[in-house]
Parts: C-alpha cells; structure tokens; sequence
C-alpha cells in the first residue's frame, strides 16, 4: 500500500476467528501482531466475543483500530455502535478518546483503503522498526505434518532476516531453510521482518505461539535447544 509519500509499504493480515470458542488463537495473533484491528458489526454492535477480543488486545499492550463493518447493511447503526462500544469503554476519537476508528463495508470495499491508511499511521506513530542484518525471530502461528513434505510450519518474523541455508529451532525442534516459501507457497531465497514464511522439514513437531529464533549453523541450534531442554529440567 503507497503511504502518504507514494512509497510503496507492506502490510501482513493475521486474520483471527471472532468466535468466542477461538479466544486462544486470538491471544496468539496478538502476540504475533504490531497492531490490532478491531472490527465491530454495524448491525450487531458490540457482542460478548468483541469484548473478550478487545480485553486480549488489552492484555497484549498493542495500539488497535476499530474498524465498524457492514455499514452498506440496512440495518446499520453507526452512530449506536459508537455509543456501545465507548458505553464499554472503547473510547474513539471525537468521543472521549484516542482510538481511531473506520467506517468500512467488506462486501463493496467501502473503507478499505482509509485502513491501510490508518495502519501506517499507527505504525508510524508508534516508530515500528526492525533490524534487518539480524538473524530472525519471531513466532509459530500454524503446524502440520504432511504426507510428502512432512512437518511444516507457517511463522511471522518479528525482527530480523531469514536466508536460504540458516537454521531455526524453535522450542525443541529445528529445521533448516533450504525450503523456504512465502504466503503464496514461492520459493523465495531470503525474508525480513513482518513476513509470514512457510518452513519445511521439522525434525519434530513444533508448538504453536512458541518463539522461533535463526542462527548461521546447525551447531548454534542445537545449543539453543539443548539450553531450552536443560532449563525446563532446572
């Protein structure tokens, strides 16, 4: 999405259910997340899984958005969603508050671009940087064994760069990066921080919400892990 400058920026989704049965992996996606977006149904307003998501941004002290969604639905109410949700104590901008929030329809695209906008914003406001000559780290969102390529996991780096070659272990398994692929299943050769990867090849089965850190050679993972196994033994 092009900033104010016309410079070209990425922005990386974790989309999390609402349902209220999903509050772990919700809590998860705001560990692994910068910013939160919190979106509100403009014909239902405020309901209890909007306030179990809201308390786990809370919890996680990360800056959010509320984005008020189905706004082209007749039954839209913008102005009660507004006065529920600060009723709540979700205090918006222009009333009480400092929350910004956006008016979007996700059927017609209404809003859209004002979201990328306000993200960039936050970021900004919030100077979200990274250190790309650093080996990655970041976090576990998904894992699964497959017929063929076996263990995989879906990760988000949170600083750092991960290379074709390196190794990561995360908890008490490792894996090398000569599969690595972006969200589109690419091949790709290198990736920086707030990009999802895919690795390929797990030796073990690795947790989900757990840490993940890269290192030069196999022989500094394994220390990493046999470090992770002597302090769970302490």
């Amino acid at each position: 999405h092009k900033d104010e400058n016309k410079n070209d920026r990425s922005i990386t989704f974790l989309d999390t259910p609402g349902h209220e049965a999903f509050s772990k992996m919700r809590a998860r996606g705001a560990q692994a997340a910068d910013i939160a977006i919190l979106v509100v149904s403009a014909e239902d307003s405020v309901k209890t899984q909007t306030l179990e998501a809201h308390a786990t941004i809370i919890e996680s002290s990360i800056p959010f958005i509320v984005a008020i969604n189905k706004i082209d639905k007749p039954n839209a109410n913008i102005e009660k969603v507004k006065m529920d949700l600060v009723e709540k104590g979700i205090y918006l901008e222009g009333m009480g508050g400092d929350i910004p929030f956006v008016l979007i329809s996700s059927k017609e695209g209404t809003g859209v671009n004002e979201v990328l906008d306000m993200i960039l914003l936050v970021s900004d406001l919030n100077a979200f940087t990274g250190d790309k000559d650093a080996n990655a780290s970041g976090i576990i969102i998904e894992a699964n064994r497959e017929p063929k390529r076996g263990i995989s996991a879906t990760a988000i780096i949170k600083n750092g760069t991960i290379r074709s070659g390196m190794f990561v272990a995360t908890g008490e398994a490792i894996v090398t990066t000569r599969i690595l692929e972006n969200f589109l299943g690419q091949p790709i050769k290198e990736a920086s921080f707030s990009s999802p990867i895919l690795l390929i090849g797990f030796e073990s089965m690795p947790k989900v919400g757990d840490e993940f850190n890269s290192f030069q050679t196999k022989k500094e993972a394994e220390q990493y892990v046999r470090n992770i196994i002597d302090q769970k033994q302490l």
